[in-house]
């Protein structure tokens, strides 16, 4: 009972320590030990994920302004406002595991919820990563797992060996001075050492040394300059220069995933990350790492939406639990292919002839025998091309009995026109049910939409868009007809004053068009500017956006150029 008690208080003390008014509140802006935005830094109110089958072009949205066009283009780069980013699940995770290696096999893991996503889509926006009530008692029950994993009595001394030998003040100092490093990432200022050598010694004076060792751990896991990603930087000539230490943060969790290694923190202090030629080469070698390629193939999974496919289920398709799983390996190993292998840009993701199958899903698909768990296949002749002909993105886009139009074109004027935010009404009728033999989808939808001028107002922006992906069903499978019907799968995109940017006669053909269009690459380029970034600003990143229209670069090698922008260094005052 007496150790309950104690712990309790101490909980109380850790969290004062990390956050000024107690546990697990925050304190007021401006001050060293707020969870909140400080010193100016660019916060904005929390908005919910958009649910599984729900467009992004409306959900949660009805009274805050539509995000910036991604796609907007600037004659000059500029530079963004001054943010704290909270950390991510995934970020905290590596975060914990990196500095600790040493618990991997005892520690469970981080205890936050599903990180909020922006308007775009994307978990990694500074203005939804907040920390309220239940963001900040998460964070300390994961503070508190760490801390009981790292002083276990068969860890401590392998984390820090003057525990087993001289368990004192100054073996504690040794602790705070080191791990106060990693997990703010950077040295700690004195009076900030000074205040976690008291908080220490306060508990000390209680309870063992591991047990005042664990709370002191507990507060500095849950400190802002933990919890958060600075990037608020230095007065400087009319502006902000951030600090040699933010722009090592940034680096590594931007390309790598994770807190900065040790050996980049001393090139931090050593200034040796000042020039855009020294980050170029830290973010491509970060990139590189399985951690870099999974930060990158986070933003193909939110941008395109294809994992939603696991939570569909088909009407009368045997196995489809176990084929859209594969769908989504599928499409992983086409963009590891496309991104990574061949260094391809915008166009080659739109048109590449092939994708890469297991020979069950060959089978599903209809392309036949192949060899191997992971063979590259060209495509059968007018069976699509490209990240728009992937069965996940077809199947994800549809309904459990039936193709879906509106689905499958508004995820292209979303995510590769950037399209204008239309918020879908309060109350949309239903469609009739399919009825094979008597309609065809598309006259089912030009019935439903294009028949009532309500309807049409918003959904002549996607569903002649949607039209051509007719030839797939709503399993992602092709089809020469539909129900003996004959398909009609020519289409158009509109530009917002009704003009035609391209027609098209399937989807094959709309992918090509789309991918020579200007606007598809600077739609892309800016929602990967923005998830890269994490804020909706346009113009960051206008020489490197170029160089991609222009074909100077591969996406992979776009993302890797953000990090010698103006505004990886510098902030707006």
């Amino acid at each position: 009972m007496t150790r309950i008690n104690l712990s309790s208080r101490h909980v109380s003390l850790a969290c004062s320590l990390a956050l000024g008014t107690g546990c697990p509140g925050g304190a007021a802006n401006g001050s060293d030990t707020d969870v909140g935005a400080t010193d100016g830094a660019t916060a904005g109110p929390t908005t919910g994920a958009t649910g599984p089958d729900e467009p992004t072009t409306g959900a949660n949205d009805t009274d805050d302004p539509p995000p910036a066009n991604p796609a907007g283009r600037c004659e000059e780069s500029r530079i963004g406002p001054r943010v704290l980013r909270r950390l991510t699940q995934v970020e905290l995770e590596h975060t914990l595991r990196d500095i600790f290696p040493e618990i991997d096999g005892t520690w469970s893991g981080v205890q936050l919820g599903i990180d909020p996503a922006s308007k775009h889509g994307f978990t990694n926006d500074a203005a939804t990563l907040l920390v309220g009530d239940q963001t900040a008692a998460e964070w300390l029950a994961t503070a508190e797992g760490v801390g009981d994993a790292v002083t276990a009595p068969g860890v401590l001394p392998v984390i820090l060996p003057c525990a087993a030998q001289s368990p004192d003040s100054a073996c504690a100092a040794e602790f705070i001075d080191e791990y106060g490093r990693r997990l703010f990432r950077r040295p700690l200022t004195a009076d900030e050492r000074a205040r976690y050598e008291s908080h220490f010694a306060a508990i000390a004076a209680e309870v063992e040394f591991p047990i005042a060792l664990k709370w002191t751990l507990v507060g500095l896991i849950q400190s802002p300059h933990a919890v958060y990603r600075s990037e608020l930087g230095e007065a400087v000539d009319g502006g902000y220069a951030l600090t040699p230490y933010e722009v090592a943060t940034a680096l590594a969790y931007t390309y790598g995933g994770s807190t900065p290694s040790p050996e980049l923190l001393a090139k931090a202090e050593q200034g040796a990350l000042a020039t855009p030629e020294a980050r170029l080469a830290e973010a491509g070698a970060l990139l590189s790492t399985p951690r870099g390629k999974d930060v990158l193939h986070l933003f193909f999974r939110q941008w395109a939406k294809y994992p939603q496919v696991e939570s569909k289920v088909k009407i009368d398709v045997a196995a489809f639990e176990d084929i859209r799983m594969r769908m989504i390996d599928e499409t992983r190993r086409f963009v590891d292919e496309v991104v990574f292998a061949q260094d391809g840009d915008v166009r080659a993701l739109l048109t590449a002839p092939f994708t890469v199958l297991d020979a069950t899903l060959s089978q599903f698909y209809g392309f036949g025998q192949v060899a191997g768990d992971s063979a590259v296949v060209e495509r059968p002749a007018d069976w699509g091309v490209g990240l728009l002909a992937q069965g996940s993105v077809l199947a994800g886009q549809a309904h459990a009995d039936s193709s879906s139009p509106t689905k499958r074109g508004l995820l292209v004027y979303d995510r590769l026109l950037c399209g204008p935010h239309i918020p879908p009404p309060m109350n949309i009728p239903a469609i009739d049910p399919p009825m094979p033999g008597a309609q065809t989808t598309r006259e089912r939808y030009e019935v439903a939409h294009a028949g009532d001028p309500a309807c049409q107002s918003c959904h002549q922006y996607f569903d002649p868009i949607g039209f051509a992906f007719e030839h797939f069903d709503r399993a992602g499978r092709f089809r020469a007809d539909e129900n003996g019907l004959p398909i009609d799968a020519t289409g158009q995109a509109l530009d917002t004053d009704l003009s035609p940017l391209i027609a098209f006669d399937g989807l094959s053909d709309m992918s090509s068009k789309l991918a020579e269009l200007p606007r598809t690459t600077d739609c892309v380029s800016g929602l990967l500017a923005t998830y890269a970034y994490g804020v909706e600003e346009n113009c960051l990143a206008e020489e490197a956006r170029t160089a991609l229209q222009d074909g100077e670069l591969g996406l992979r090698e776009f993302y890797v150029e953000l990090a010698a922008s103006e505004h990886f260094v510098r902030r707006a005052e």
